[in-house]
């Protein structure tokens, strides 16, 4: 495709790259990006164009194609990495990309980690604290049991470098130790409230709650279900690897490896979220809504941070909770009208109390 505009000033800029935690409102760039989403519209003078959502390690932002969008339509697909030619401009509060140009690149000169996003924490850190949770376990039956798996070296590579999702709650590089560690923390701390659930069971159940997930995602260059992740299910292939350990270690009490199985199995807490089993002990209930507790604290913050440079003082309306979120009213923040194309009469329950919510998981093939 010919540049478009003046071609000496794009091919100054070519070597310069650019990320989108970096973009700067009226900035000229080229710089490559990860095709999220792209959908081919209509203005109301019924010219066509196209609205696409790129990402790279450090965010996500709109663009849009308003010239040869029909041509452009055709050169690139969903996860291409390609090369924009764009403005930052503001609209509607937010910064989003005036393309005047783009083209796909081979995906052999792409360096995969430029794309795939990166949680907030150093993982040499979470790991560590990973195996000082995993030292608190005295039960010597379930300690063999965890330290069979520390002690692989394909397990922790793996944990430090897995996503916890494809795209609701920590779904980035490192994701699922970092929500991992976050379950364990908060059930320590809720056995204390609680005395008597069963600390060592409830420990080991939440370090291994979601290894399943190792073998349910995979992040070449973006995030996506494997063909095992699809027909099974992190949950089913949890129980797998983990009683396949168990089968391993000699002496160990079959009550303990069916319960431990009981928690992993059920933690999804429903039938239509994805739990085979619902939860049928203490520890298995404390695990499904520790769980899912912080599942909903990350996708929330993630969401509410999105939302910063909107002047509203809610969210677009979500379809995961059925409703608005309120982002609170900061000093000297003006009040903005939902847009109407997110407006929706939200029917509030009666009695609507926090463990509703907590029960109103994500819908769909991730939890």
């Amino acid at each position: 495709m010919a540049i478009c505009g003046n071609f000496n000033y794009w091919t100054a800029l070519v070597e310069k790259k650019r990320f989108i935690a970096e973009l700067q409102e009226n900035e000229k760039f080229v710089s490559s990006f990860l095709v999220k989403a792209k959908t081919l519209g209509n203005t109301r003078s019924g010219n066509p164009f196209l609205r696409i959502r790129l990402g790279d390690h450090t965010g996500e932002t709109e663009g849009r194609i308003w010239e040869r969008a029909l041509e452009f339509d055709q050169d690139f697909s969903v996860n291409d990495v390609v090369r924009v030619h764009a403005r930052v401009e503001r609209y509607q509060g937010k910064l989003q990309l005036n393309i005047s140009d783009i083209e796909r690149l081979d995906p052999e000169e792409v360096d995969p980690t430029l794309f795939l996003p990166t949680g907030p924490q150093d993982v040499n850190e979470l790991w560590q604290q990973f195996e000082d949770l995993a030292k608190q376990v005295k039960n010597q039956h379930l300690q063999r049991l965890l330290q069979g798996f520390l002690s692989d070296r394909s397990f922790v590579e793996q944990m430090k470098q897995a996503p916890a999702a494809k795209s609701m709650h920590h779904a980035y590089l490192g994701g699922l130790l970092e929500h991992t560690v976050s379950v364990t923390r908060l059930l320590d701390r809720i056995c204390d409230h609680y005395p008597r659930l069963d600390r060592d069971l409830l420990l080991t159940a939440a370090i291994l709650h979601d290894i399943g997930k190792l073998e349910e995602f995979s992040y070449q260059l973006h995030l996506d279900y494997t063909d095992a992740g699809r027909l099974l299910g992190h949950v089913v292939l949890g129980v797998q690897r983990v009683r396949d350990k168990i089968d391993k270690l000699e002496g160990f009490p079959p009550t303990l490896s069916l319960t431990l199985q009981h928690l992993i199995i059920s933690h999804h807490g429903e039938y239509e979220f994805g739990a085979p089993k619902r939860p049928k002990t203490l520890e298995a209930f404390a695990l499904h809504y520790a769980d899912n507790l912080d599942a909903k604290m990350n996708h929330l913050t993630r969401l509410l941070d999105n939302e910063k440079e909107s002047p509203s003082h809610w969210t677009p309306f979500q379809q995961v909770y059925d409703r608005f979120v309120f982002k609170g009213t900061g000093e000297g923040q003006e009040v903005a009208d939902i847009q109407a194309d997110n407006s929706k009469d939200e029917p509030e329950p009666e009695n609507y109390s926090f463990l509703d919510m907590l029960d109103s998981s994500a819908k769909g093939e991730e939890h």
